[in-house]
């Protein structure tokens, strides 16, 4: 009964923790230290009951830090770094399964290793007389799925005896067997054999901190590059919310690249090629949703998170998009990989939102009972849109795609736009709808097919077209086209503008003169509205049109079409292409005017 409360009262000798130890490790160096048995000295510091026979890994997560370090003779700062609870806001996992989170240890196949890991070099000590002693450390780091290798001595992390075990399950222990008082700290505890129901025989012993062949596999230096890249996440340098959307990053194109096997396979280095493909084997090959479970195998780990990582670094995911349509071809969204996105898609990075997000098709409602818009991070937004490609985007972005070669008319404002034109500019809203992932998906609506949107899909995804949607949020001051139709609703030419307009022109020679009459303004009306707006003549406001008696207007719509071919061909006449030129200038006039901060009237 006294050793209820033994752990009142400190520890008559202690150990100081090493760096980057696990707070197994810490028992067993401790433990070996005083000659007891881990699971009695975790009933001296009070970790655990005298009728419990286990320790649980669930103590790296909810450790009385300050009994233990009062007992273990620690600050409690060393008692807290003995768990994982300082990376709780680096690692995802961790944070969603520490105390009161209500979720179970077990749920989360990314925040434990099936089996313990380790560097036998690591375990074998520094040389120190306390290293010599008692073993190097079990580090904390080892527990989670994303360590595969040692980047000090260069090796892959062992999971495994050099003895072969009957144990087939994953391991759920803190330190195995910890009943035992006379092995040492890198001696193994897995059990030989089963000895009968409900007991499993001794220990093994087999020491592992005896480094194995030469000969045996070791990581490459990219491999190597990302083990410290993904540690150096976990260390305080390192600003936490970029470490938390980094883990989630690869998790989710850890899936991807499982779901759409064998075409990452040219990413995975070669050497660990066959593990990785039996650990995909395990989650069904693509053919069943993946679990988003991670390798347990430290070269499969290894091969498949150093590809990950690669296709993250592809400034503009080119790569891993392809994988992600691939995963489920003809419809991405419903590909199994998706629902890890959806999961984890808060804590994911804004430039992996951006390139999924239009395989996923993600929306937001606007209010409680509001509409449901696509989602999207960056500063370009629907009053943005002009209905008409803008004359610089068409020139950098669909100019080169098409394949006719017949020259666009820089005024192309007052033409009727063709389908693709229309659906490049309302597509260029949203991360969803903008990328040129998505053009193949425009010849499947009824509409664009029976209307040329079969164009569309036979545009190549080509750097020129995914990297707008980036340059479109990077911009400072968009253009507001949506002010500029609310100001110009009621707008159109005045006589007396119009009058100013004409006397500028040069008298025509010859006996036939152009007309220049009330039509005419109507349709001139139409094009510099549609020259400041980046509209469509069709649906300007036609306020003129509308002050003629009802057997005029047919008339004049019948001639509508043959004004702005006048006005926009690019071999025009002299007569109009001084009249588009003044039509021009005073639209820009306009343009200054409605700009916001100006108060003056328009005309």
């Amino acid at each position: 009964m006294a050793e209820l409360h033994s752990h009142d009262r400190p520890l008559a000798r202690s150990l100081d923790p090493l760096p980057g130890e696990s707070l197994g490790g810490y028992l067993l160096r401790l433990a070996h230290r005083l000659r007891l048995s881990p699971i009695r000295l975790a009933r001296l510091t009070g970790r655990t009951r005298p009728s419990t026979t286990q320790l649980g890994r669930r103590l790296l997560l909810d450790l009385d830090t300050r009994a233990f370090a009062h007992t273990a003779r620690l600050s409690e700062e060393e008692a807290t770094a003995l768990t994982l609870v300082p990376w709780s806001d680096r690692y995802p996992p961790i944070a969603r399964l520490r105390p009161g989170s209500g979720a179970q240890v077990s749920r989360d196949d990314w925040l434990f290793n099936d089996h313990p890991r380790y560097c036998p070099r690591c375990l074998a000590g520094d040389g120190t007389a306390v290293q010599q002693q008692h073993g190097g450390p079990w580090k904390k780091a080892w527990h989670l799925p994303v360590a595969f290798a040692c980047p000090v001595h260069q090796v892959f992390l062992q999971d495994d005896c050099p003895r072969s075990h009957w144990i087939n399950r994953a391991v759920t222990l803190l330190v195995g067997q910890p009943a035992d008082a006379a092995l040492h700290p890198a001696q193994c505890r897995h059990p030989v054999q089963r000895a009968g129901p409900g007991r499993k025989g001794p220990s093994c012993g087999t020491r592992l901190d005896q480094l194995r062949s030469t000969s045996s596999a070791r990581p490459s230096m990219n491999m190597l590059r990302t083990q410290q890249r993904l540690l150096d996440f976990l260390e305080p340098h390192q600003a936490a919310a970029d470490a938390a959307s980094g883990f989630t990053d690869l998790r989710v194109v850890t899936a991807a690249l499982c779901v759409s096997w064998p075409l990452g396979r040219d990413h995975i280095e070669p050497d660990s090629q066959d593990s990785v493909g039996k650990h995909i084997k395990a989650l069904g090959g693509g053919t069943r949703p993946v679990r988003d479970r991670p390798p347990s195998d430290p070269v499969a780990a290894a091969g498949l998170l150093t590809a990950a990582v690669r296709l993250l670094d592809d400034p503009d995911l080119h790569e891993l998009v392809d994988h992600a349509r691939a995963a489920r071809p003809g419809s991405a969204s419903r590909a199994p990989w998706v629902h890890v996105f959806e999961r984890h898609h808060s804590s994911c990075s804004d430039r992996l939102r951006q390139a999924i997000a239009p395989l996923t098709r993600t929306y937001r409602r606007t209010g409680p009972r509001g509409a449901r818009i696509p989602e999207r991070q960056g500063g370009y937004r629907p009053e943005h849109i002009p209905a008409f490609l803008e004359e610089r985007w068409y020139q950098e972005r669909l100019a080169p795609l098409q394949r006719s070669t017949r020259k666009r008319s820089p005024y192309a404002v007052s033409q009727p736009s063709s389908l693709s034109n229309r659906l490049l500019a309302g597509r260029r809203v949203t991360p969803q709808t903008s990328s040129a992932s998505t053009l193949p998906e425009a010849s499947s609506w009824p509409r664009a097919r029976s209307c040329g949107g079969s164009e569309m899909g036979r545009m190549p995804s080509t750097p020129l077209c995914t990297t707008w949607p980036k340059e479109l949020d990077r911009a400072t001051d968009p253009t507001n086209y949506q002010r500029r139709r609310e100001v110009l609703r009621s707008w159109s030419l005045s006589s007396e503008i119009w009058n100013e307009i004409i006397t500028r022109l040069r008298p025509v020679p010859g006996p036939v003169r152009p007309n220049l009459d009330d039509r005419v303004r109507q349709e001139a009306s139409a094009f510099v509205w549609a020259y400041v707006t980046g509209g469509e003549p069709l649906f300007a406001p036609r306020h003129v049109e509308a002050e003629q008696p009802p057997e005029v207007r047919p008339v004049w719509r019948e001639r509508r079409a043959d004004t702005w071919f006048q006005l926009s061909r690019p071999d025009a006449l002299n007569h109009y292409t001084a009249l588009r030129r003044l039509l021009c200038q005073h639209g820009d006039a306009l343009i200054e005017k409605i700009e916001p901060g100006t108060s003056m009237p328009i005309r």
